[in-house]
């Protein structure tokens, strides 16, 4: 490491200054983990004027079309909004230039949202990021996403020092040095740039033999490759999505679309309407499937809304998969229109031709023996029928595409459906590496 290990401090100044002040003063003064240097940034709402703010306000917007001195003028929801934006392409000049390895948040209500918009809108997934919070013991969903921000509560409010709260600052501070200085030791390390192509799978626990074998697969024929699994369950596949968005995948085998069925029908497992779109906009290797379509995902049984719970004109089915998880099956009516989602969202940019000068590079494969573990013979969903205007309107949706769709008469669960699925997205690859 020829440089420092650098840490960016962000809070409001104009409130908090003593506090991060205190906080530096720990970073730097332990010698746990050798020289740590500390930037401080001002994310207040009224300028700073210390001498010991590293980047002002008036920094954070040199480019605004805001002048300086109506920041403190504007209400605090706009002013949240404003700054946020460029304290994010601030920071994100920075991470790109390699002068930061780590950031430190500190604040209440305001300073939170404001700091942890500023880090999931300019840092990517594994730099370290850490946000001290009055906040941080509710539901911090807002303010993570799908980011890999560390949330720490402040236990008492941080306004004032105490000597319980000097404790959660040094304790931060301790552990943003560790990771800063970890990640960059692996930046020397792990310079930059790929060995294998990284693969994304979506996965339910419906479809995990599916995932299973096909990841295993996929090691055995692509030396080198790494596979990322992720979980659908609306937080992940936003995960995914962020991800392939920041160019850390390469390839995606999409066997798990469930979200698209809880954006559809309102379960509480969205990944939002953007969902498939990212591998769209790039372009990239990708083989989708319908896996776990045939449900819509709830809580506890009791808290299935009612016009689904009390509707017997339609006599929905339902599964208790845990005694935390309820399922929901799809109706043909929902399956037309989650389809026509899906192929909407995966064709928004497919043309004939695609950046690597071939046929777009997204394939469809459908298991037409069944979506799910529990969408097969015996099985509660099983519903051939529905299933079938599922198959037969993303084919119609995707006509003059470019996009193939292959029918595979096994269920999704099969080794062997599982396989074709691996080999399909290897093809791929190739295609466009050659």
């Amino acid at each position: 490491m020829t440089s420092p290990t650098t840490i960016l401090l962000l809070g409001t100044c104009d409130t908090k200054l003593p506090e991060l002040l205190y906080t530096k003063s720990a970073i730097t003064s332990s010698q746990t983990f050798g020289t740590i240097k500390v930037l401080m940034m001002d994310i207040g709402h009224g300028p700073s004027t210390s001498t010991e703010v590293d980047i002002k306000q008036s920094d954070l917007l040199s480019s605004a079309a805001e002048p300086q001195a109506q920041m403190s003028t504007l209400d605090r929801d706009t002013y949240i909004q404003t700054l946020s934006t460029h304290a994010a392409s601030y920071i994100s000049n920075l991470h790109q230039q390699g002068l930061i390895h780590g950031i430190l948040g500190i604040g209440g209500s305001c300073g939170t949202s404001l700091a942890t918009t500023a880090m999931r809108e300019g840092l990517p997934v594994g730099f370290p990021k850490l946000m001290v919070s009055t906040m941080a013991s509710g539901d911090v969903s807002p303010y993570i996403g799908e980011t890999d921000i560390g949330m720490m509560y402040s236990v008492v409010d941080i306004a004032g020092r105490n000597r319980v709260l000097e404790m959660v600052l040094r304790n931060a501070g301790g552990a943003i040095a560790g990771m800063a200085t970890s990640y960059h030791a692996q930046l020397s390390e792990f310079p930059e740039g790929k060995t294998g192509v990284r693969i994304g799978i979506s996965m339910f626990g419906v479809t995990t033999p599916a995932v299973t074998v096909a990841r295993e697969h996929l090691e055995s024929i692509l030396p080198g490759c790494e596979v990322y699994v992720f979980h659908a369950t609306g937080s992940g596949g936003r995960a995914m999505e962020r991800l392939i968005g920041e160019k850390q995948l390469d390839a995606v085998l999409d066997l798990t679309t469930t979200e698209m069925a809880d954006e559809v029908v309102g379960g509480v497992l969205s990944a939002g309407p953007e969902r498939l779109t990212a591998a769209t906009r790039r372009d990239i290797p990708r083989v989708v499937s319908v896996g776990a379509c045939d449900m819509v995902n709830f809580g506890k049984f009791e808290s299935i809304p009612e016009r689904f719970a009390g509707d017997t004109h339609t006599k929905r089915k339902f599964h208790r998969h845990n005694p935390t998880v309820s399922l929901m099956r799809t109706t043909g009516e929902e399956c037309a229109e989650i389809a026509r989602r899906i192929a909407r969202n995966i064709s928004g940019k497919a043309t004939a031709q695609s950046g690597c000068g071939k046929v777009t590079k997204t394939r469809v494969l459908l298991p037409t023996g069944g979506v799910s573990m529990i969408d097969v013979p015996g099985q509660p969903f099983w519903d051939p029928e529905t299933d079938e205007v599922l198959f037969k309107t993303l084919e119609k949706e995707l006509q003059g595409t470019g996009i193939e769709v292959v029918r595979d008469e096994r269920e999704v669960n099969d080794s062997g459906f599982a396989v074709r699925a691996a080999e399909m997205l290897r093809d791929l690859i190739e295609s466009c590496s050659n």
